[in-house]
Formats: structure tokens, sequence, C-alpha cells
């Protein structure tokens, strides 16, 4: 679906390019995670997918990036737009209308679709993703979950093959990031929709990840592999993935259940380790089962009657 070829990308001025030796391929409806450190070239790789690399960012790209056959070099975001969908870290960037209707009709209109087609895709998204009884809620009242459903559906409405996201939950709490990161699964089990998304918070979507495309240094070339694997050599990794280093576990867990799972040696090797207690201070713990004896209480002398005195005669 995404096929990069001998890609590189560098802007004037830069000591070094922002992107080097990608070739790869990314396969069509999976979820593929783009990981690594700050710097290393996230956005440009996607920037590169939707075409905003090099038409509007500027810089050189060599090599070819194919998305459905299309090159991104010779076609800009335009071109691309019934192909890829991009949903940024901040929806309201994304929006130019005022409504969650309006809002998923505007890229149709833009592409010149007939009314009766408009309709009934936006009658779908909204389906699709929840959205029914917020179709014409202003978007501005919504919250961030809510506004990042909507600007996910904007794009889903031109019924785009693959789909782009920098950082899609980084900005959400942790309810709402579920609610975006349900949306994604069900677009790719259900729809064969194929998602290449960067995300700063890796602990809530690695887990889902059908593949990893690893970054893992600023010029270096990027591998696209198995989640697992490249985590356990990530230079970034998620709190529970470095835990499963730190015990030694191979390959790491990716997830709390899977992590729980996998400790059941490791709490009884703790527990070997822990010292034994030590005796009560205040005396023996009584046996089990017995309640402990009662102290017997202080002896009190008990006053007595004085004897009885004689009448006089």
């Amino acid at each position: 679906m995404i096929r990069f070829e001998q890609v590189s990308v560098s802007y004037d001025g830069a000591g070094a390019p922002a992107l080097r030796g990608v070739d790869l391929t990314v396969p069509e409806g999976e979820l593929c995670l783009l990981v690594g450190p700050s710097g290393a070239g996230k956005s440009t790789l996607l920037g590169t997918v939707s075409g905003l690399v090099p038409h509007f960012t500027g810089g050189t790209l060599h090599g070819r990036v194919t998305v459905a056959g299309r090159d991104t070099r010779t076609h800009r975001p335009r071109e691309l737009a019934d192909v890829v969908g991009t949903v940024g870290q901040d929806p309201l960037a994304h929006f130019v209308t005022d409504t969650v209707e309006d809002e998923l009709a505007y890229g149709m209109e833009s592409l010149g679709l007939a009314p009766g087609v408009m309709r009934r895709r936006v009658e779908e998204t909204l389906d699709l993703l929840g959205l029914a009884a917020l179709r014409d809620r202003p978007i501005a009242t919504l919250s961030g979950g809510q506004q990042q459903r909507v600007a996910i559906g904007s794009v889903l409405t031109t019924h785009p093959r693959v789909l782009v996201l920098d950082e899609p939950t980084s900005a959400l709490d942790p309810g709402a990031a579920e609610e975006v990161l349900a949306v994604l699964q069900r677009l790719v089990h259900d729809l064969g929709t194929t998602v290449l998304m960067a995300e700063h918070r890796l602990e809530r979507v690695v887990q889902y990840a059908d593949q990893v495309l690893l970054l893992p240094a600023p010029g270096a070339a990027p591998v696209l592999g198995d989640p697992a694997a490249l985590m356990a050599v990530s230079p970034v990794q998620p709190p529970v993935v470095a835990l499963g280093r730190l015990a030694g576990w191979s390959p790491p867990p990716l997830s709390v259940r899977d992590a729980r799972r996998r400790a059941a040696p490791l709490r009884e090797r703790l527990a070997q380790l822990a010292p034994p207690a030590g005796p009560d201070p205040a005396g023996a713990p009584a046996p089990a089962g017995r309640p402990p004896p009662r102290a017997a209480p202080a002896s009190r002398a008990v006053p007595r009657a004085p004897p009885p005195v004689a009448p006089p005669r």
C-alpha cells in the first residue's frame, strides 16, 4: 500500500538529512506504529506519505514514495485526498466549519462529489464513529476525544485507503484516548484501512500495533518489523517494556496484562529473596486459632464488717 524506495529528505541549511535510507513497504490493512526519539524524522516521514513533504514544507525529496500507486512527489496533497487522509495532534487546527455534520461533508464538497453520495457517506461515518447524537452540535462544545473523532471522520468521508496520524492521542486524557484508539481499531479490522501513526504515549498504542516502524536515531535507516522484537531494541519504550527488559523477559511484554501473566515466576523469586520476619518485640505471637491468654485481675482486700457490740446491762 505504501512503498518507500531509497527515500531521503534534506532541508536547506541543515547539516544532515532529516530522513535517510528508507526502503520498505507498509502492508495494506494494518496499523503501523512509527517509533523513534525526538528529531529522528517521524513527522517528516509522515509528510512524505501525505504529500506535505516537499510540496508545503520545502526541502528536497530523493527517491520515491508511492501510495496506492501514486507518486507523492508528482501528486500534490489535494490530488491524494481520496487516497490519503491526514489527522494531526490538534483537531481544532484541522476544522474549517462550525458543526459536526458540516465538517464531515466539507472534504467531499471540495472533491465535487454528488449530493446523494455525500449524504450517504455522512450517515455511514456518523454511525461508524458513534457521532450520530452529535451531528448538530457545535464543534467547539465537544470534548477532546469527540473532536478527534470528528477530525478522523472528516477525512474518512472521502474513503481514503490510508490514514496518517501524527500523535493523535498525546493531548487527550486516558478516556478520550481510548475512544480514538477504538475507532482506529475498527477502521483497521472492519474496513481494512491502512493506518500509519506516530505517537508519543507509546503505552497507549503499542499493544494494538500490527507492525512497528522504528527510526532508531536521526539520519539512521528505519526498520519495519514485529512490535515486541523492535521494542526490545528501541531507544524509546513504554514503562511496561522497560520493566520487561529489567526482568530479563524476551520478548518484552507490550501491555500490563501481558506483564501480569509473566510476573508469577518473578514474584516467587522475590519472595525467596525477602528476609524472614523477625520476632514480635512484645513477645511470641499466640498460636493460630487460639486467643491470647488474658491477664488475671489484680487482687484487692475486701473489708470485713466490725463485730457486733453487746448492749449495756
